[in-house]
């Protein structure tokens, strides 16, 4: 009888000590790497979170120009061809400039041949001297109301023709009859710019120059 006493003694105690001592026990691993990983999972949030730089703006490629002057007729049309083909092979254009301008005072042009003769009658009886019809080419229909040497000459004639009440006029250049013509050459790309010496060879007497491009 005193033996069971002690036996449920002893069994008491060890479920008492337990329960006091698990509190002390060390942790298990997966205790012990869970904080790991939910410092783990915090440091990748946060490093997602920061914006990414934008990338660099890529600037556009600047337009540069050549001037090709001192071609003689016949030169000038064999250069016309070689330029039209360089063109086919690069990213470039080019135009064809006179030396001399002249400045033309016009009426645009009108529906039909009968409003600009009639038109041409208005003109006239509001005082406006030497105007006529252009009969052909792309201005047909238009009326001329002068030819002049210089813009500044032309504007003045623009300015008669308003106080005598007419508005709309406009000032076109024209190509001096008989001048020389000489090109403009354009590219974004340097390498285009720089076959152009290898064409000029033929042309020793031309010359080839950088400019600012027109607007």
């Amino acid at each position: 009888m005193k033996a069971l006493v002690w036996l449920l003694l002893l069994a008491n105690l060890a479920v008492a000590g337990f329960f006091i001592g698990r509190d002390y026990w060390p942790a298990t691993p997966s205790e012990q790497t869970a904080p790991l990983n939910v410092d783990r999972l915090s440091l990748r949030s946060q490093s997602a979170a920061v914006p990414k730089a934008p990338p660099p703006a890529r600037s556009e490629p600047e337009t540069l120009c050549v001037e090709w002057r001192g071609l003689g007729r016949e030169e000038f049309v064999q250069a016309r061809e070689q330029l039209k083909v360089l063109a086919g092979e690069r990213v470039m254009s080019f135009a064809e400039v006179p030396l001399e301008m002249r400045y033309w005072v016009i009426f645009p042009p009108l529906p039909s041949s009968k409003s600009a003769v009639s038109k041409l009658h208005e003109l006239v009886a509001a005082g406006l001297e030497d105007a006529f019809v252009v009969n052909d080419g792309i201005w047909i229909n238009a009326i001329s109301l002068g030819l002049f040497t210089s813009d500044e000459a032309a504007r003045r004639r623009v300015r008669e023709v308003e106080e005598k009440g007419v508005l709309g006029t406009r000032v076109e250049l024209l190509p001096r009859q008989g001048t020389e013509f000489y090109f403009v050459i354009r590219s974004e790309d340097p390498e285009a710019l720089k076959s152009l010496s290898g064409i000029s060879q033929a042309f020793p007497n031309s010359q080839q120059s950088r400019v600012a491009c027109p607007s």
